[in-house]
Parts: structure tokens; sequence; C-alpha cells
């Protein structure tokens, strides 16, 4: 590529008011839970505008419209890990020309990711509508009931029914592809590839006689990115055959099969994104042209789909979070160490099974605080009347550590923001949340490492998860935007259905008056 070409580094976006779920975090520090919605409609490259809420009543159900037109058919395309700001960059330099075509005639907003901001939490508020509180899922790996013994959540412990579960009741067929957090497959109305973490795709498709298509089209559930920084070569080349697999086996069922609903997701997008988001930042990396050729292969399936649907189909284009340069990575259990307040009874910890019975707090990733209860863990000894002091103190030290590495982001402060599980959380699911959850200023990537003595440090990751920024894109004008959140998303579709979304769902019907 030409110096000329080169992509420049995009602006930071303005600072947005948080949300997850029904809190929302406000510009001041304070937690609100309600806002009011306005207009956002893309008509150029621009850094997203901060959302205000205000204070009006947030009952979703009461907010599903009347309309005399039935939509029957709606297409969600996921984009796991793209923001807005990226999207803007790459459409206004001529990367994307397919998806800047497709902008100016629809809605495009930064929509608010989960807290914590992690795809299995994100992807599983996009499927249900709801909080944590409700689906049950709080992060990539989860501590089992009674016991400091980790594990991956699957599909099986979402505890919310799904938008495509509510719709097939309503003899909407669906096909759903490769969304995260639902493997193993289970039965639907339609059909189902589950996405990471899938660990075969065997268990990964419903109904099973899907299979077969599957592999004579050569379709992988991820592409191989482990270690990708040092096998550059084998990384695009697998990104570029991922994607490509995808995109016939997208195609061929959009042709061959009757739906209502179509969701297909394309994660390639945040592998290249944790690895390589140093290379798009920088025009002079090596890597930056490799880079910027996947979003053109991307625009072309991203062109290939939009064609390939009924005229009129409305179509969402979305993500679960964004992307941004790490400046350094964090470790709060580092600083619990050095608190005195989490030990191991080994130097080298390798898991919560190595945790002292005299520790009080730890932290799982990216960032959950969890205080040490007896009664909730089976070594715990913290009881009732220690655990405000401690969570007073565990909170107050957070917020007060700074960095002064040079170039530190957010003024060196990493943790502009601790919150209560009740401040974001609630549900029948709320029992099993974290105690407290750390939120970090952009460039501050958290970790839940348990053996690094160290507060920071770096990694071969050079992309780290943004907040206020996912992609939000439909190609209808005039879709109420500000404050949008992620949960929004499946009561929204429901709506263009002609289902009407279930009343316990967080999340609010988006379309336009």
């Amino acid at each position: 590529m030409d110096k000329a070409e080169a992509v420049p580094r995009p602006a930071k976006p303005a600072r947005q008011t948080l949300r997850s779920g029904s809190a929302w975090l406000e510009d001041d520090g304070s937690v609100a839970r309600t806002d009011r919605p306005t207009v956002f409609t893309f008509a150029a490259p621009a850094s997203p505008a901060a959302a205000r809420p205000s204070h009006d009543s947030r009952t979703p159900h009461a907010r599903f419209p009347s309309r005399p037109e039935t939509r029957s058919r709606v297409a969600v395309i996921g984009l796991d890990g793209v923001g807005l700001p990226l999207v803007q960059d790459l459409t206004a330099h001529g990367v994307m020309p397919r998806l800047a075509a497709l902008l100016p005639a629809g809605t495009a907003a930064p929509m608010r990711s989960s807290i914590p901001t992690i795809s299995s939490v994100s992807w599983t508020g996009f499927m249900t509508g709801q909080n944590p509180g409700k689906h049950g899922i709080y992060g990539f790996t989860d501590v089992k009931p009674g016991t400091l013994t980790t594990f991956f959540p699957n599909f099986g412990n979402v505890k919310s029914e799904t938008l495509w579960d509510v719709a097939g009741r309503a003899g909407k067929r669906a096909i759903v592809l490769n969304v995260p957090n639902t493997y193993p497959a289970r039965a639907l109305n339609g059909l189902l590839v589950s996405g990471f973490v899938a660990v075969n795709l065997e268990r990964a498709v419903y109904p099973p006689e899907l299979l077969p298509r599957l592999r004579e089209d050569g379709y992988k559930i991820d592409v191989d990115y482990l270690n990708a920084d040092q096998r550059p070569e084998a990384f695009f080349a697998d990104l570029a055959a991922t994607l490509d697999a995808r995109r016939r086996v997208y195609l061929r069922l959009l042709a061959d099969e009757p739906w209502d609903l179509f969701i297909g997701v394309i994660t390639e997008c945040d592998r290249l994104h944790h690895y390589f988001w140093s290379q798009y930042v920088d025009p002079a990396a090596p890597h930056h042209a490799r880079f910027l050729d996947f979003y053109r292969r991307l625009d072309d399936v991203l062109g290939a789909l939009a064609e390939a649907l009924p005229a009129g189909t409305p179509l969402f284009i979305v993500a679960d979070h964004g992307h941004t340069l790490i400046h350094r990575e964090f470790y709060p259990n580092a600083w619990l160490r050095a608190e005195g307040l989490l030990r191991f009874t080994s130097e080298t910890p390798k898991g919560l099974a190595d945790v002292d019975p005299a520790s009080k707090v730890f932290v799982l990733d990216p960032g959950r605080v969890y205080l040490h209860r007896r009664g909730r863990f089976p070594l715990g000894t913290v009881g009732p009347a220690e655990a405000e002091d401690l969570l007073a103190r565990v909170r107050a030290g957070l917020l007060a550590l700074r960095d002064a590495s040079p170039g530190a982001p957010a003024g060196g402060r990493p943790v502009p923001r601790v919150f209560g599980r009740d401040e974001l959380y609630h549900g029948p699911e709320l029992d099993r949340a974290p105690d407290l959850v750390v939120h970090f200023a952009d460039g501050y990537d958290p970790k839940g490492a348990l053996a690094k003595r160290e507060l920071f440090g770096r990694s071969a990751l050079t992309g780290m998860h943004t907040y206020a920024d996912s992609l939000f894109f439909v190609n209808r004008p005039g879709v109420p935007a500000d404050g949008l959140d992620i949960v929004d998303l499946a009561p929204t579709v429901l709506a263009l259905l002609g289902v009407e979304p279930p009343p316990n769902m967080d999340g609010r019907v988006r379309l336009p008056p």
C-alpha cells in the first residue's frame, strides 16, 4: 500500500454516559436508571456524541408501539468487536465502499455494551434483551456455586429465553449463526450453528442434518488466533479462509432456507483487533495494509449479504463492543496481594483452588470483585459485619490508583468507577453476581491473572474492548438512538417481526416515531 492510501489513526470519541442493562453511569459518576431517546442519524463520519439520559420511566413493555404494518423478516449481521469510530474511519477513507453506500439511508450510532464489557455477557444481553441479573452470564468464566472451581458458562447456563425462542413461539423461523455463547446448540424453530466458545462442530449444529452442508463449504467456528503475533502469515491466511467459508454458508442458507429472522455474526474482526490493533493505528506498521485488506474483504461480504436479502428487509449491522489501543494491562489481583487482602497457598498460584482461607477478596476477569464470603465459598471467612467496610476499602483503593508511565491515558487514572452489584444488575440471578465490578478507562486492559506481582504490564495483545462506542446500524432513518444499549436490540427485532416483546426484557423498542 502507498503511504497516500494509509488510514490515519482516528480521533478518540467523546466521552459518553455509561449504561449496563438498566443502569447508567453519568459523566459526574452518579448512577441513573432512566433515559430519553433522541435521534442520531448518520450523515458523515464524525465522533459519536455523548448521550445524556434523563429521568423518565423505563417500562419496556409499555413502549411497544402500535403499528399497522407487520414486517415479516429481519436480518441482523453481527461484527464482533467493531466500534462505530472504526467504521466511520474506514468508510470515509474508501476501505469499505459497500457499507458506506448503505449508511446514509439509515441510522448509525454508538451503542453501549455490557458491564463487564466482554463478549459472552454482551452477546447474551443481545439475544435475551436482559441484564446479567436475569440471564445469569457474568463473564467467560465463573465459579461453581459452593466451590472455588472455575468453569466456562455456556448456552445451558443462560437462564432466559432468547429472542428467537420468543419469535419461534409466534411461528417465526430463525437462522442463527455464530452467536457467541450459544454452545451447545439447542432446538429452535429453524437452524442454529453455535459460536465461540464451541468445542466441536458436531455439538454446535441444530438440526444435525445441517452438518454435512457446513463441512462441504469448509465452515470453521473460529479462526486459529493463538499466538497470532508470532505467526502473522498463517494467521492472516486463516483469517481470510474463515471469512470466505462463513460467506459461503451464510449466503447459501439465506438463499436455500425459509426464514423470518436471520442472525449471522462474524467474529474474525475481534481476533484481528486483539493482536493487530496497533497495526491499524500506525500507517507505517508492517501489517497495516493487511488489516485494511481484511476490511475490504469484509466489506464485500457485507455487500453480498445485503444484496441477498429480499427488498425492504430491515437490516441491522451491530457489534458487541468496540476496540481501542492498549496502553498497559492492569492486574487488580496484584494490588489485592500488596494490600494483604489476597493470599495463596502456593508461590505460583494456578487457580482459585490455591486461594488461602485467610484471603478476603479476589478478582476474576475482567474486573469482577468477589468477597471471600462465608457461606458462598467453602473456606470463606468474610461475614456480613466486615463486608461493607471491605467493599469500601477496595473501592477507595482502586479509585486512588495512578499510572505515571509516559503517555498514560485518562490522566493516568485506570479506574474511573467501581460499581456495586445492585447498581448494575437486578433479577433472580443477582445472588451469583460479583460484589463489585471495576470499570476501566480506555487504554487500561483489565486482567484477572492471579500470579502477577506487578500492577501494570504488557502482553502480545494490542487491542482492548471499549464500552460506549459499539457499532449500531439499521437501514431505517430516524431511529431513536440516543442512549442506545445492546439490550435494546432483542425487543426492537421482535417488534419489527410483529411479535410483542416479553415484559421482562430490560431493553426498549427502537423504531422511528
